[in-house]
């Protein structure tokens, strides 16, 4: 089962006993995913559908709030996966007709307007409950959350443009940052911040939902710490024995040019030293040389100022360049 409906499922069991949150929800539902169809003699009908049962269960339970008949219809796609499709279907009735008229969507003929009815929605969503009410149906018409082990990215899909700007206007009343972006025909409105998706789903309701996630986020977080360090780690290492190799190369280089008898007992001592441990670091060599690390650093350095002197003037003046 995907995360998506996984959070659906345990939305639909929000237990809300407010009236006026119940309703809010079935708007969301009945804005975004129903569709209107002109019966025999210009009467309304309406049609939502959804892949999700639980969801189809919950909107037709909701709709018993604006006394609504209702009923259930299930067939099984033709195409590619081939999933079941449950069509929740409000035929004509008095019910329906009181419904579109509250949110302006029919006049006081009874004709159809074509018209978003944003000012209608905000004087149902004035309280916080409500607006709440109304994510939760968006999510469940058309949201969609990613796995979190793969990326964290929530959305409500197939969106007309003034949908989004009323669900980006209530989730900027939360605090949550939605935006939105134009996909084939439709809007989407997405999330994509973890602490934002974990907001949005308390503000839904969705609680369990909210633990998995998090449990989820903060074993990817220690995760992906662990692998830093662990690169971070092997970049260090990578950079001790590069330094190691190419000390050894500058070493060798002296010897065979002008032999060990010319070189002070300090800077031969530094030099047996790295020779013998070519893969530890300068601290390491410290610690098992009882030479203090700075003064182990400054003889390399007087070693390679030794080498470039040779490679500048040759085995015989290198000695007649000051080495620091």
């Amino acid at each position: 089962m995907s995360f998506s409906s996984k959070v659906k499922d345990n939305l639909c069991h929000v237990d809300e006993s407010s009236d006026c949150c119940r309703k809010a929800e079935f708007i969301a539902f009945f804005m975004i995913n129903g569709s209107i169809r002109i019966c025999g003699q210009h009467q309304l009908s309406v049609f939502m559908q959804t892949e999700h049962p639980a969801s189809v269960r919950r909107i037709f339970s909701l709709a018993r709030e604006f006394s609504l008949e209702r009923e259930i219809s299930v067939h099984r796609r033709t195409r590619l996966y081939k999933n079941r499709v449950f069509t929740l279907i409000i035929p004509p009735q008095e019910a329906l007709s009181q419904l579109l008229h509250q949110l302006n969507l029919i006049d006081e003929n009874g004709s159809w307007q074509m018209v978003f009815p944003r000012k209608a929605l905000d004087d149902m969503l004035v309280s916080q409950c409500c607006r709440r009410a109304y994510l939760r149906g968006a999510f469940l018409a058309s949201g969609s959350l990613s796995q979190p082990e793969t990326a964290y990215h929530l959305e409500f899909g197939s969106l007309e443009k003034d949908q989004a700007a009323l669900l980006i206007d209530i989730l900027e009343g939360f605090g949550l940052h939605g935006k939105s972006v134009r996909r084939k025909d439709a809007e989407i409105v997405y999330l994509k911040g973890a602490d934002e998706i974990s907001q949005l789903l308390v503000l839904m309701g969705s609680h369990q939902s909210l633990l998995e996630f998090e449990s989820v986020r903060v074993n990817k977080e220690v995760r992906n710490q662990v692998n830093r360090q662990r690169n971070c780690d092997t970049a260090n290492v990578n950079k001790v024995v590069s330094a190691g190799v190419r000390q050894v190369e500058m070493i060798n280089y002296i010897v065979e040019n002008i032999g060990w008898q010319v070189l002070p007992d300090n800077l031969r001592i530094a030099a047996e030293l790295r020779l013998e441990y070519p893969n530890l670091s300068l601290t390491e060599l410290s610690e098992i040389s009882a030479i203090g690390r700075s003064a182990l650093n400054h003889r390399l350095r007087r070693l390679k100022q030794i080498a470039e002197n040779i490679r500048d003037y040759g085995a015989k003046d290198w000695n007649h360049r000051e080495i620091k």
